[in-house]
C-alpha cells in the first residue's frame, strides 16, 4: 500500500503530465479557431529555406514591414506586451499601423505581440511544409523574390500564417521536379 508521500508524488506526476498534454492541445484549438474565423490579411515578406536537423525543412519568414513609429513606441520596453493595429493599403497588402500598450477598442484588426527596440514587432517567423516540396519551393521563391507574401488570419489578437504565396501561387502546391537522367 502506498503511503501519503508516494500518493502525493503520483498525483503531482499525473497533474504535470496532464498539463504537458493540454498546453499543445489548447494551442492547436486557438490556432485552428483563428484560421477558420479570423480576418484575412496579406503581408509582403522575404523567406528562405534553412535546414535544421531537428525541425527539418521550413521557411523562415521575415515580414518586410515589421515596425511602427508612433509616440507610444518609445515608451515601451523590450519584450513588453503590446498591440499592433493592422491596416490595408490600396495595393491590397497589409501593414502595421500603430503600436499601443492598450488593447485597441475601435478595431478587431490587431495583433498581440511583444515590443522590440525601435518600434519593431515580433511576428510569426516559421512556416513548415512538405519536405519533398521545400527545395523546389525555394527555387521558385528565388526566381520571384519581389512577389512573395503571406496570407495570415487574425482573431482576438492572435496571428496564424495560413499560406505563403510566390507570384500568386500557394507554395505548398508546387510540385516536386523529378530528377531526369
Amino acid at each position: 500500500m502506498m503511503n501519503k508521500i508516494e500518493t502525493k508524488k503520483l498525483l503531482l506526476y499525473i497533474f504535470i503530465v496532464a498539463v504537458l498534454f493540454l498546453l499543445p492541445i489548447c494551442t492547436i484549438i486557438v490556432n485552428t479557431d483563428t484560421l477558420e474565423g479570423g480576418n484575412e490579411f496579406l503581408f509582403k515578406v522575404e523567406a528562405f529555406d534553412p535546414y535544421d536537423m531537428f525541425r527539418g525543412n521550413y521557411l523562415d519568414i521575415d515580414f518586410l514591414e515589421d515596425s511602427v513609429n508612433n509616440d507610444e513606441t518609445y515608451d515601451m520596453n523590450y519584450g513588453e506586451r503590446c498591440y499592433a493595429t493592422i491596416k490595408i493599403r490600396e495595393d491590397g497588402f497589409a501593414y502595421f499601423d500603430k503600436l499601443t500598450q492598450e488593447r485597441p477598442r475601435d478595431t478587431s484588426d490587431y495583433y498581440e505581440t511583444t515590443a522590440r527596440y525601435g518600434g519593431m514587432i515580433n511576428t510569426p517567423t516559421r512556416y513548415y511544409m512538405n519536405e519533398n516540396k521545400s527545395l523546389d519551393a525555394e527555387k521558385v521563391y528565388e526566381e520571384n523574390l519581389d512577389n512573395t507574401y503571406v496570407k495570415v488570419r487574425v482573431k482576438n489578437g492572435k496571428m496564424v500564417i495560413a499560406g505563403v504565396f510566390v507570384d500568386g501561387v500557394l507554395i505548398d502546391t508546387i510540385e516536386p521536379q523529378e530528377n531526369k537522367h
